[in-house]
């Protein structure tokens, strides 16, 4: 479906902007133009940002603190390599 007919921008297109981070109008009309000619898919473009009707992102988080999965697990009582590794196949000779 088109979001916005001005600039021939999908629903696919949105919500790929969106999974990639776009957090706002302002980032969806940079990265992709929407609302940026009449400005009526505005308010459609905004249902697709996070904590929209038609939201596929379930959390919002801070890309500039990376990711420390260890740290995670350690918070969670787990170590990070607590799982044994799988035994080599035995070779045939």
């Amino acid at each position: 479906m088109y979001i916005c007919i001005c600039n021939a921008i999908t629903e696919r297109q949105v919500r790929a902007c969106v999974d990639a981070g776009a957090a706002s109008l302002d980032d969806l009309q940079f990265e992709l133009g929407v609302a940026s000619c009449c400005g009526r898919c505005a308010s459609t473009a905004c249902e697709y940002l996070p904590g929209g009707r038609a939201s596929s992102v379930c959390e919002v988080r801070d890309v500039t603190r990376p990711v420390k999965p260890a740290e995670i697990l350690a918070e969670q009582g787990q170590a990070a390599n607590s799982s044994p590794a799988p035994a080599p196949a035995a070779v045939a000779a």
